[in-house]
């Protein structure tokens, strides 16, 4: 599953490299840089982290706020460390099969699917309270045809927010599962990934992934998903 987890994550790095910004590949080094915003914002390697590709890499992100993702074992630290790239973040790559889960319409958070302007700002908004990092409205505009962008309510209010992209092999990405900090504690994060488990089922698609948070583990691990690898982020 490691490998379909990276598939789809940097599928969708490059998908946002392409319309908000631009996608720059060399030797088998990639970033997806956005013109506003922060995201995509990564560079990758495909491979081992060979001398002339920490070259590219050092020459890619100097000036840039990118972070550096990193799933392969066995790379040195210091080999980072010395161009100035520091770990910031890690994240857990896990995976669930869907075939056993059943939708449900009987939740209070609803999900509302953005398909305007005025929709896309007000999952911008939600996304920077919820994270505390910009996925601008123009960028969700751009994406929105090849990832579904949904809003979740509650009572009335944009709540949390959530991102699916279902990559060429039929591998669904769950991504931006979060709930602003004014509506958390009330189980509403749980109620959130349900709905977007829920809009999921509705396709073809039969296994999903996400990369999670060490305090999001036990909520993955309630409906079913198991942890795979290891995510390590560095910037500079």
């Amino acid at each position: 599953m490691q490998h379909q987890n990276i598939f789809n994550l940097t599928e969708l790095w490059k998908l946002g490299g392409l319309s908000s910004g631009k996608l720059v590949s060399e030797k088998g080094v990639f970033s997806g840089i956005a013109s506003i915003g922060d995201w995509p914002n990564k560079l990758w390697v495909e491979g081992v982290l060979t001398p002339e590709k920490l070259e590219i890499l050092n020459s890619i992100g100097k000036g840039k706020a990118l972070s550096f993702a990193l799933w392969e074992e066995g790379i040195q630290e210091e080999l980072l460390t010395e161009i100035g790239f520091q770990p910031t973040m890690e994240l857990i790559g896990m995976s669930g099969d869907l075939k056993n889960f059943s939708h449900s319409d009987q939740l209070d958070v609803i999900l509302k699917k953005i398909n305007t302007a005025e929709e896309a700002i007000t999952w911008s908004r939600v996304f920077f309270d919820a994270f505390g990092y910009e996925i601008l409205s123009p960028t969700v505009l751009a994406l929105k045809e090849k990832v579904h962008f949904y809003t979740a309510w509650f009572k009335g209010k944009p709540i949390g927010t959530s991102m699916v992209f279902i990559d060429s092999a039929g591998i669904a990405g769950i991504y931006s599962i979060g709930i602003a900090p004014a509506f958390r504690g009330q189980g509403l994060a749980s109620q959130l990934f349900k709905a977007t488990l829920s809009e999921i089922k509705k396709t073809e698609s039969i296994r999903a992934i996400l990369q999670a948070s060490a305090m999001g583990l036990g909520l993955y691990m309630k409906y079913g998903f198991h942890s795979d690898f290891k995510i390590r982020f560095y910037k500079r």
